[in-house]
């Protein structure tokens, strides 16, 4: 260690070179009475981190990692080439005050029962980030934080435990924990401790390195004498890994760990985490179960609207008819939305909800001939229906018109090529106001050089950059890149309610094909069925229905159709609860419809060798045309292959 130097800065990158260059430019600026160096440890980025620091910093310490290796391990890494007194463990995506560095060196000095340090750390509003000082999660703080009570009584010393929400933001404190966005530590602290638990793939290992150096006797100190801004989140967004899997992994792994014998706390963490985890999908489809919501509210404030004009009351019918006829009519009204693709498909129009009630009307007035003593009235059906369709429209119309006049259409290519030129040209040639073209993804390196257009990132990233860069449409023109391939982005992108467009291999005729598409709204989601909300319903209800014949009066076809291995009770089991279904896509495809099938396309398709690119095109024609006609089609000829004894052959 060499002993001039007072302080070396680790800085763990992946895909953040613009704010890694603000970050290292607001280290530089620093006025400090020490030296130290920085040193950026890269977990193997693909935005030319690597070439960009070394040409407009050279004198960065630069490591680079051929994989990416996670926080902790990249920091020890960083730890291992690091010569100063202190250390220093920052994020890219911050920006520090000009005193930071002296300040928190100073109170270092002064304070050697210190082990471990943070400043205020703020969110780019000038919030304060509530992270950066923490308490110990004990099964009582970790239930308020995870349940919500912290958000609503921020200032309880009993439920404000978790980000100590109770103290005032500019009050020094002795914590449990701090942020590892900026953690400002002695050397002996990293020594003693042996560095972060690599367990730990991003999240919870600060707090982990924080809890460890208490329980060795060192304080860890909240010191709101200087701040950094903090644009939490870049490299997690800009990243091929699923963020929000280990977020909930960490928070299992610090579980076992610090409270591994409790299994009071080890259960309401997992619930905590379920909750989570399904408010998190919740909230990604609200504005669906809001239409939802206001549909079915709509439907039966209509029938009381209409019962009031029929008859002169709300409540007419009988005192048997309720809730009966308010329950049935929102179920008939909801399957019959769902079937007509007016839910959970992101898009809502008049002419989809109009099919759907009309449809609801003939269900209902069917109904009323086999269940006549609910036959009141056709009057209060047809006003019912009719109110139902004004109400619903209307709030249609004003989102759509909303959406129109607010939004901006930012599209991104993935691949430059003479059809992606073509297809610029002929959108410059339209007159929309609102469209603008963001950049473009790409495959490779010679591909980003090759660009005329701003290289937002490589194509395995577009799922996170799409936030990032707020992309609501994207356009395919790569041609090496499969239909299969891109269903699988698209899976990754359906709720962000971005629209894809496939353009590969046309040039200038398609490009004008393809413009007419995208000013009719037509999206690539449109021409596979399975990848709908409502055809994944309609499969459900196939395999259930399909699952209760064979197991009761079809018992003799169960034996008939499946060979011994595939009939197993698990199997069945699997179906009824959702995680197999009885024909699904090959192994390779698992991933866009992730049920396991007991029978795959490529298993009934023929008595010759399946090569791998004809079974792409089977599971590609099945994502397409998808029906539960189709499935039965695949069991009868799956049964007819056994039958003859054309077993599939599947070719290397």
């Amino acid at each position: 260690m060499n002993p001039q130097l007072e302080l070396s800065i680790i800085i763990v990158n992946y895909n953040v070179k613009d704010y890694l260059a603000q970050c290292i430019t607001s280290i530089l600026s620093n006025k400090t009475t020490f030296t130290f160096e920085i040193i950026v440890v890269d977990n193997n980025s693909k935005d030319d981190s690597l070439d960009f620091i070394q040409k407009n910093f050279p004198n960065v310490n630069l490591i680079a990692l051929n994989k990416n290796t996670g926080f902790g391990f990249a920091n020890n890494i960083g730890f291992e080439n690091a010569k100063g007194k202190y250390i220093l463990l920052l994020n890219p995506d911050t920006v520090l005050q000009e005193d930071t560095l002296q300040t928190m060196y100073e109170f270092m000095e002064s304070n050697p029962e210190v082990g471990i340090a943070g400043c205020k750390v703020l969110n780019p509003d000038g919030t304060l980030q509530l992270a950066c000082r923490r308490g110990i999660p004990t099964p009582w703080v970790a239930f308020t934080k995870l349940f919500g009570l912290q958000t609503l009584f921020p200032k309880s010393k009993l439920f404000g435990r978790y980000n100590l929400t109770f103290l005032p933001e500019d009050e020094f404190a002795y914590v449990d924990a701090i942020s590892g966005s900026f953690m400002f530590l002695r050397r002996e602290v990293f020594v003693q401790l042996r560095g972060f638990d690599s367990d730990f793939f991003m999240y919870g290992e600060d707090l982990d390195l924080c809890i460890r150096a208490k329980k060795i006797g060192w304080k860890v100190a909240y010191v709101p004498f200087t701040s950094i801004i903090h644009y939490k989140g870049q490299s997690a967004k800009r990243g091929e890994f699923d963020s929000t899997f280990h977020f909930f992994k960490s928070m299992e792994i610090f579980t076992r760990k610090h409270f591994g014998k409790s299994k009071i706390f080890l259960f309401l963490i997992k619930t905590g985490i379920i909750f989570r985890q399904l408010l998190a999908k919740v909230s990604s489809y609200k504005t669906e179960i809001l239409f939802v919501v206001l549909d079915l509210l709509f439907a039966n404030f209509s029938l009381l609207l209409a019962s009031w004009i029929r008859f002169g009351k709300m409540f007419s019918f009988p005192d048997y008819a309720y809730p009966t006829v308010f329950i049935v009519l929102s179920l008939v009204v909801f399957l019959s939305m769902v079937s007509a693709g007016e839910y959970f498909e992101f898009r809502h129009n008049i002419w989809n909800t109009s099919f759907a009630l009309l449809i609801s009307f003939f269900v209902l007035s069917s109904l009323t001939y086999f269940f006549k003593e609910f036959a009141f009235s056709r009057g209060v059906l047809l006003l019912t229906i009719g109110f139902t369709l004004v109400l619903t429209n209307l709030t249609r119309i004003i989102f759509n018109l909303n959406k129109g006049i607010y939004s901006v259409r930012r599209i991104a290519f993935v691949g430059y090529n003479p059809t992606t030129e073509a297809i610029i040209e002929a959108l410059e040639k339209t007159e929309s106001t609102n469209l603008e073209i963001v950049g473009n993804f790409v495959l490779d390196n010679i591909d980003r050089n090759a660009s005329k257009l701003p290289v937002l990132g490589n194509v395995d990233e577009l799922p996170n950059l799409a936030e990032v860069y707020q992309i609501n449409e994207i356009i395919f023109t790569d041609e090496r890149i499969s239909k299969i391939e891109i269903l699988d982005l698209l899976q990754k992108v359906e709720t962000k309610r971005i629209k894809i467009y496939y353009a590969q291999g046309y040039e200038d005729v398609l490009a004008s094909d393809l413009i007419s598409s995208l000013m009719k709204d037509k999206n690539l989601l449109d021409d596979y069925r399975l990848l709908k909300f409502r055809f994944r319903f309609f499969k459900r209800v196939f395999d259930l229905t399909l699952l209760m014949l064979l197991i009761t009066i079809g018992i003799p076809f169960l034996f008939l159709f499946f060979e011994k291995e595939k009939r197993k009770v698990g199997n069945l089991v699997g179906i009824l609860i959702g995680k197999m279904t009885f024909v699904g896509l090959d192994k390779e495809y698992m991933h866009i419809y992730s049920k396991k099938p007991l029978i795959t396309i490529s298993e009934a398709s023929s008595n010759f060798a399946i090569t791998p690119r004809m079974k792409e095109k089977l599971n590609n024609f099945y994502l397409q045309n998808y029906s539960p006609l189709l499935d039965l089609e695949i069991l009868f000829k799956y049964k007819r292959g056994r039958d003859g004894k054309n077993t599939t052959k599947v070719s290397s």
